[in-house]
């Protein structure tokens, strides 16, 4: 078929700004005892949250009495951005890849799970007066999920959210919502990357976070706040499952520019097969790209090439240089992805021309 488609240590000390009411919960203040935390963190995102709430153990212990910290061992996770922390914070820390054959710390009456990873079972909440809470970075009940960030992205969202829930004794982020960006949400930078959105998320749900708290939103009965719901039918919810390698294989029949490079945001590269001149299929990953609208396009139809992608069978892509060793290829929609570096494997990034002079044929 012929297509002519044509890090480091986590920040300490930050300072978290007293917003106002960047969300909606509308629950009545009920009176808790003195809050003696466990929080299980893994990742930047939990890091704010883990900051602000040893923030406010540290000024006000009638609220927060003791914060311990539970991380899962980095061979699973690699670098835990929330035990540096931790640490730092001079907190103590449980290191545990599971609950099984583990209890709670004496007295722990609530237990804070913010991007950790690990289910936290029925009999753990039921030891914890309070049960357990959530930070989730979406407008729940909508990218339900471990990955709600890089799906918001993916999917070409302009708005998202926060949403502060219990936790749920029988699956992920299914518990009752106990406050969440109001509407119309949270407006999505254009060309935001993950690390971006989570940079401005993760700020917005730590402050949720303790003034939930200071609310007493964990004192039963639960009142639900979610908003979300009433726009979106059960059937149309989307899950946010966790981002692999695999979600990074462009599909040319498919996928509009814009898509390509959404992933590309979310992903850092997307890659594709492809065959060269000697007839060896070889891997390309792209890591440089952008949307160039097809009136601007500036393709010379006379002088283009032709890659044959074998993913698809007989499929090949049209391309065209495109100036300063970038080139342009057509694709769904009408608009052109215009590549500027490519990495074939085992080879360092090249210039993409450079690289698709290896791979391209004339008609």
């Amino acid at each position: 078929m012929l297509l002519y488609l044509s890090r480091s240590r986590p920040l300490l000390g930050r300072k978290y700004p007293q917003w106002g009411r960047c969300f909606s919960q509308n629950a009545p203040q009920y009176s808790s005892d003195p809050l003696r935390v466990l929080f299980c963190g893994s990742d930047d995102f939990s890091c704010a949250s883990l900051q602000a709430v040893f923030a406010e153990h540290s000024e006000n212990k009638n609220l927060i009495e003791s914060l311990d910290v539970m991380v899962l061992p980095p061979k699973r996770t690699g670098r835990v951005p929330c035990k540096l922390l931790a640490e730092d914070l001079g907190l103590r820390i449980h290191q545990r890849e599971t609950f099984t054959k583990w209890d709670l710390p004496e007295g722990t009456n609530i237990v804070i799970a913010v991007s950790f990873g690990l289910f936290v079972p029925p009999r753990i909440l039921r030891a914890a007066k309070y049960g357990g809470l959530n930070v989730h970075p979406s407008l729940l009940p909508d990218l339900r999920g471990p990955a709600p960030i890089h799906h918001a992205i993916l999917k070409g969202y302009d708005r998202t959210g926060v949403s502060l829930q219990t936790l749920d004794d029988k699956a992920f982020d299914h518990g009752t919502v106990l406050a969440q960006t109001p509407r119309p949400g949270i407006s999505i930078p254009s060309g935001c990357t993950v690390q971006e959105l989570t940079k401005l998320l993760a700020p917005i749900g730590a402050q949720m976070l303790v003034q939930g708290l200071r609310d007493g939103v964990h004192v039963p009965p639960p009142s639900d706040q979610k908003w979300k719901a009433e726009e979106l039918d059960e059937e149309k919810l989307t899950h946010a499952p966790k981002v692999t390698k695999a979600d990074g294989h462009v599909n040319w029949t498919r996928w509009t520019a814009d898509e390509i490079v959404r992933r590309l945001r979310v992903l850092g590269s997307v890659w594709t097969h492809a065959v060269n001149n000697k007839g060896e299929t070889k891997r390309l990953i792209i890591q440089d790209a952008e949307v160039v609208p097809s009136e601007d396009s500036g393709i010379d139809t006379a002088n283009v090439q032709f890659v044959q992608m074998p993913d698809l069978g007989t499929f090949e892509v049209m391309v065209s240089d495109h100036g300063g060793g970038t080139c342009a290829i057509p694709t769904v929609g009408g608009n052109l992805l215009r590549v500027k570096k490519i990495k074939e494997e085992g080879k360092p990034e090249r210039d993409a021309m450079v690289v698709l002079k290896g791979y391209s044929k004339t008609r």
